[in-house]
C-alpha cells in the first residue's frame, strides 16, 4: 500500500519512556509515535522535526501487533491521559520494566542493572485518588491531547476511583470562564477536595 501525501510508512521498533513507540526515519533519526506498538508497521504524519528526532501522529496501522487489544475507554487515542490501554496489562508491566532497564543502561551507565519485574496493581482500573482536568472553551472538562495544548472534552474516564468518578461529571462551567484547571482529590474517608485554578490575575 502506497503512503498518502504528507505521510510515511515505517516500522516501530521499541517502546520509549512516556508511552510512545519509536521507529526510524530514512535518515536515521528517531521518530516517536503515540499509541503505536513495537513491531507494528504504521503510517504516520510528522508533526515536529528536530535535528536528532521527530514526532508523528498515527494515521493508520498497516500491520498490527499480535498483542494489540481494544482500549476500554472511548477517548483513548485522542485524549492524552493514558498511553497503554491498547496493550494487555501484563504487557504494560513488561514494557515498563524494559524501559527502566534501558534508562539505567543508557543514562545511568549500568551495564547489567539488577531490576526485578514490575509489580502490578491488583486492579489497574479506578484506583487514582487525584485527577486534574483542563477546561475547554465551552466549559467542558477534558484532558490535553498528546504533545498539544488542545483540550479534548471527555465523558468517561476509567482511572479515578469511584467517589471521584461519581462527582466530576456533575460539574458545569460557563463558556469563557477564567478557570483553566480543575483538580479533584479523594480522602481515605471518601471526602472530596475540589481545587479550581486560573492563570488570570
Amino acid at each position: 500500500m502506497d503512503s498518502q501525501p504528507g505521510t510515511l510508512d515505517l516500522q516501530l521498533e521499541i517502546m520509549a519512556y512516556g508511552g510512545d513507540a519509536m521507529g526510524r526515519l530514512p535518515d536515521g533519526r528517531a521518530v516517536f509515535v503515540p499509541f503505536g506498538m513495537a513491531g507494528e508497521r504504521v503510517r504516520v504524519r510528522l508533526t515536529e522535526e528536530k535535528k536528532n528526532f521527530a514526532r508523528g501522529i498515527l494515521v493508520d496501522i498497516l500491520e498490527p501487533s499480535k498483542d494489540r487489544i481494544h482500549a476500554r475507554c472511548k477517548h483513548f487515542g485522542e485524549c492524552g491521559g493514558c498511553h497503554y490501554q491498547h496493550l494487555p496489562y501484563e504487557k504494560q508491566l513488561e514494557i515498563k520494566t524494559e524501559i527502566l532497564i534501558d534508562q539505567l543502561r543508557r543514562i545511568g551507565k549500568i551495564d547489567n542493572p539488577p531490576v526485578l519485574p514490575m509489580v502490578g496493581c491488583p486492579d489497574p482500573w479506578n484506583y487514582r485518588n487525584h485527577v486534574q482536568f483542563s477546561l475547554e472553551e465551552t466549559g467542558k472538562l477534558g484532558f490535553l491531547a498528546p504533545n498539544s495544548n488542545e483540550v479534548i472534552p471527555i465523558t468517561e474516564c476509567h482511572l479515578p476511583e469511584p467517589s471521584v468518578n461519581g462527582f466530576w461529571g456533575q460539574l458545569e462551567f460557563e463558556p469563557g470562564t477564567d478557570i483553566e484547571r480543575v483538580s479533584l482529590r479523594a480522602g481515605r474517608d471518601e471526602d472530596l477536595m475540589l481545587l479550581l485554578e486560573s492563570d488570570s490575575p
